[in-house]
C-alpha cells in the first residue's frame, strides 16, 4: 500500500479525536537558522485561528488504525469492517516534515490503534516524536495520545518530545465505559493522568526553581482529554460533573467533547442517531463558564431537568447571573472559533452579569 493511501485510511480515521488543540505550549523557533519548524502564540487545531488571524493547521493521523481492542463505539475497533492501514515511523516524519516544507501544516497530532501491546504502540508513537525532535531538529508542535497501560518510563519520554500529552476518558461513566469498551479500565485512567499530573507538577517547580541550567522539559503545555457525547445515557449534569473533577484533580487544560457519530455495522448497545451537535455545543459554552468565570456545574444547569437547554435563551425578568451568563453565550454571534470556544471577546459582559447576580 502507498503512502497516499495509508494517509487517506489513517487522517480519516483519526478525525473522530477532538482533543488537538495546540495552544498553551512554549514558545520557540528556527529564526536562528537551527532546526525546523516553529509554535507561535495561539496555535490551534486543524483549520483554527491565531490571534493574528492565521489559519493553521496540524498534521493529525493515526500511525496505525488496526487496534486489538473492541470498543463499540469506535469505528477502528477490531471487529469493524473497514480499510486497515499502518505507517512506519519513517513515513510519519517524512509526511509531517514535507508537509511543513510545503507550509500546509505547523505541527503533528499522533495517535494509534493499541497494536501487539500498550508499551509497544507507545513506544512506536514516541520514536515518532524523538526521530523528529533528536534527528531533523523540528521544533514545531507535537500532541501525542498516550496509552494507559504503557511503562512509566515512556510516559516520561513522551513528555519529553510532546508539547501535550492526551488521554480519553472515553464516556462520562465508569459503567457505561466497563459495557461499551470492556477493554479498558477507568482506573488506569486515571491513574495514568494523575501520573502525568506529578510530572507536570515537578517540571513547573524545576522551572521555577531553575537557574543556569535548564530543566528537562515535560509537556509544557499540559494534558488533556475527550468524552464521547451520547454513546450512553449520561446527561449534561453528570457530563459537567465529571469534567470539573478532572479538572479539579488532575490540572487538565481541556476537556473535550465529542458528539456520537453512528458507525457502520454498529452494536444494538449503541443508540441509532447521533445526539443534536447543538447538544455538544452547549457542553462548550458551559466548559468555558466554569474555566475562566469559576461558575460550579451546579450553578449552570438545572437540576430538576440536567440538562442544557438546546433552543435560544430569552431574556425574561428576573433571571439570575448565571442564566444571564449562559444566555449571552447562547445568543453571542457566530464567530471565527478556536479549539471549540464558544466565543473570542466581551469577557466583561460575563463577569459583570455574575456579579449582578
Amino acid at each position: 500500500m502507498d503512502v497516499q493511501r495509508k494517509l487517506e485510511i489513517l487522517a480519516d480515521a483519526a478525525k473522530y479525536d477532538a482533543s488537538c488543540a495546540s495552544s498553551g505550549t512554549e514558545k520557540r523557533d528556527s529564526s536562528d537558522g537551527k532546526g525546523l519548524g516553529s509554535t507561535a502564540p495561539g496555535m490551534g487545531i486543524c483549520h483554527s485561528y491565531a490571534p493574528d488571524g492565521r489559519c493553521i493547521s496540524l498534521l493529525k493521523v493515526l500511525l496505525t488504525n488496526a487496534c486489538n481492542y473492541d470498543c463499540l463505539y469506535c469505528v477502528n475497533r477490531t471487529s469493524s469492517n473497514v480499510p486497515r492501514a499502518r505507517f512506519t515511523i519513517d513515513e510519519v516524519v517524512n509526511l509531517t516534515l514535507d508537509f511543513y516544507r510545503r507550509n500546509y501544516i505547523e505541527g503533528l497530532f499522533l495517535s494509534s490503534g493499541i497494536i501487539r501491546s500498550a508499551d509497544y504502540t507507545m513506544e512506536q508513537v514516541v520514536s515518532v516524536a524523538r526521530k523528529l525532535r533528536e534527528e531533523h531538529h523540528f521544533r514545531g508542535y507535537i500532541h501525542l495520545k498516550t496509552i494507559p497501560e504503557a511503562d512509566d518510563a515512556l510516559i516520561t519520554e513522551a513528555g519529553k518530545y510532546a508539547d501535550r500529552l492526551s488521554i480519553n476518558i472515553e464516556v462520562p461513566e465508569e459503567t457505561s465505559l466497563a459495557r461499551l469498551a470492556p477493554e479498558k479500565d477507568v482506573r488506569a485512567i486515571r491513574r495514568t493522568m494523575g501520573r502525568l499530573r506529578l510530572k507536570l507538577d515537578e517540571a513547573q517547580d524545576n522551572n521555577s526553581t531553575a537557574t543556569k541550567a535548564k530543566p528537562p522539559r515535560f509537556a509544557p503545555a499540559g494534558q488533556s482529554t475527550q468524552m464521547i457525547i451520547g454513546a450512553d445515557t449520561a446527561d449534561d449534569q453528570t457530563i459537567l460533573n465529571t469534567s470539573a473533577n478532572l479538572y479539579g484533580s488532575y490540572k487538565l487544560k481541556r476537556v473535550y467533547y465529542s458528539a456520537f457519530s453512528p458507525i457502520p455495522d454498529a452494536s444494538r448497545a449503541l443508540p441509532l442517531a447521533a445526539p443534536p451537535l447543538v447538544r455538544e455545543h452547549r457542553l462548550y459554552q458551559a466548559d468555558w463558564l466554569m474555566r475562566f468565570y469559576g461558575f460550579d456545574a451546579g450553578e449552570i444547569v438545572d437540576e430538576a431537568v440536567r440538562m442544557l437547554p438546546l433552543d435560544t435563551i430569552r431574556n425574561s425578568p428576573g433571571r439570575c447571573g448565571t442564566a444571564t451568563a449562559f444566555r449571552w453565550m447562547s445568543t453571542a454571534p457566530a464567530a471565527k472559533t478556536c479549539c471549540a470556544c464558544p466565543a473570542s471577546a466581551a469577557r466583561p459582559s460575563i463577569v459583570s452579569s455574575r456579579r449582578a447576580a
